[in-house]
């Protein structure tokens, strides 16, 4: 399947979802009221059981809201692009737009509506709907909606990881910079762009394989230099070229510039600032001029104080609900190797403060508290228990009590050992600048096999895009994480 026709089939699957959930909703927002009015209504009286979409108090039509709703939401998403697939990173953009795109379109209706209502100058008997019933509509679609849009991007993230319905990327220049941009493309295929080669105008490397993966041990052909850039488009079958030489002359890249343009081959630049500091860093507009500013991490205060009350809540019901599991983790540890079950270990967090980190023990009680975290499984220095225990993350579950003191928090840069932090430079402090957290970005993505000080990308994006669903997308993935993991 073309890209072309998948955009069309999966917008087309958003539309007809979100009709689908909308009307559904509403008619199971009736009937749970209904239950909830008069569970025995059906058994005493069936002739008097509530029709599909009509209350027995009123003569309004449920279904005629629904479909209202339907058509507001239709214009207000497809004005919020929220009909065409999402680039951003685990998609938390689109999943916001939605929310805030839903409640525009509801309270749009609710106005129309009852200024409907007063133009024509009729007055309903009781109220015009039953505000309980729109209260269920309202949380069962707004869930279905995002829960529906979910899927829709995994299914999409396995079709573009295999290439099919991406849009083919020839990356011009084999460096630092072109094999960081193919492993993240490859990292992320919900951005719908897939690698196909490298051209780079070092002839050293024409018809040898560039690694840009090394732990999954991954490559690209290099298929020649940019002169015969033409030949190279059309033998790889790619549908545009993605320049990543920010190091390049002015020179150079007008010429690659003039190149791609005189044979119609669509493309895009990596800036140059994208080595130096591409954390720090938004592209925007300034009359019709592409600038690139400086980010700043804002001090959103009510968002850290609910994110506190979120961490407090939730940590106190899961120690709660998981102390009886913890308890058997506990003891199986202590039947499988010498030593404590919990272990302690001096970390890094909040602007630098040392504070002690709880973990089940997964090594030996003689290894060093010191060395560096094993990075697999076959480690000899991990017992038996342990290989589950790590591969489950059911290790991290003592951290609940860092959440609850406050020294961590639910999400967040995972907390590094001092010495580590000692050989941080300017940039990689920049992750002490919010509190650590038992899982996180890094977490989830395809480099958690790597230490966290090789890989810190996630973390300062992590810092600079923090926000509560963000937070919510990442608790929800770790989830289905450890799931798979058992």
């Amino acid at each position: 399947m073309s890209n072309k026709w998948l955009i069309l089939v999966t917008n087309l699957a958003r539309v007809i979802f979100d009709l689908a959930i909308i009307n559904c909703a509403f008619y199971f927002g009736h009937t749970i009221y209904m239950l909830y009015k008069n569970p025995l209504v059906a058994e005493v009286c069936p002739e008097l059981k509530p029709s599909l979409y009509y209350l027995p108090s009123t003569e309004h039509n449920y279904f005629t809201i629904a479909l209202g709703i339907s058509v507001m939401v239709i214009m207000v998403f497809s004005h919020l692009n929220l009909y065409r697939n999402d680039n951003s990173l685990l998609h938390v953009k689109e999943y916001r737009h939605v929310m805030i795109g839903y409640i525009i379109a509801c309270l749009l209706f609710l106005a129309l509506y009852y200024i409907a209502f007063a133009y024509t100058g009729e007055k309903p008997r009781e109220k015009l709907f039953s505000r309980r019933i729109f209260t269920y509509s309202f949380v069962i679609s707004l869930s279905a909606m995002i829960v529906v849009r979910v899927i829709i991007n995994k299914i999409l993230e396995l079709l573009h990881a295999k290439g099919i319905g991406a849009r083919r990327v020839l990356i011009y220049g084999a460096g630092t910079t072109g094999t960081i941009v193919a492993k993240r493309l490859n990292q992320f295929p919900g951005f719908g762009l897939f690698p196909v080669g490298f051209i780079d105008d070092n002839p050293a490397l024409y018809a040898t394989r560039v690694a840009y993966d090394h732990a999954l041990k991954r490559t690209l052909p290099v298929l020649g230099g940019g002169d015969n850039l033409e030949d190279h488009f059309k033998s790889s079958g790619a549908n545009e070229v993605l320049v990543a030489i920010p190091s390049g002359s002015a020179g150079q890249i007008l010429s690659i510039f003039n190149r791609c343009s005189s044979i119609r081959v669509p493309f895009r630049f990596v800036p140059s600032v994208y080595e130096i500091a591409f954390q720090h860093t938004v592209a925007s507009d300034m009359v019709g001029i592409p600038v690139i500013a400086v980010k700043v991490a804002s001090k959103r205060y009510l968002y850290l104080a609910c994110k506190r009350i979120f961490d407090s809540v939730l940590s106190v019901l899961l120690l709660i609900v998981l102390m009886p599991f913890m308890l058997l983790i506990a003891l199986l540890i202590k039947l499988d190797s010498r030593g404590p079950a919990i272990f302690a270990q001096n970390r890094v967090g909040l602007q630098g403060r040392i504070f002690r980190m709880y973990k089940f023990r997964t090594m030996f009680q003689e290894e060093s508290r010191d060395e560096l975290t094993p990075q697999n499984l076959n480690d000899p220095r991990i017992t038996r228990f342990g290989r589950w225990l790590r591969r489950s993350s059911f290790d991290e579950l003592p951290q609940l009590f860092n959440v609850l003191t406050g020294s961590m928090s639910l999400v967040g840069p995972r907390p590094e050992m001092p010495f580590l932090v000692e050989q941080y430079n300017e940039l990689q402090r920049e992750r002490l600048k919010v509190k650590p957290g038992i899982t996180g970005l890094w977490q989830i993505s395809a480099d958690r096999r790597l230490a966290i000080h090789e890989n810190m990308d996630y973390d300062l994006y992590y810092v600079h895009e923090q926000s509560f669903l963000l937070d919510i997308v990442i608790l929800v993935q770790t989830f289905f994480f450890a799931f798979k993991g058992i």
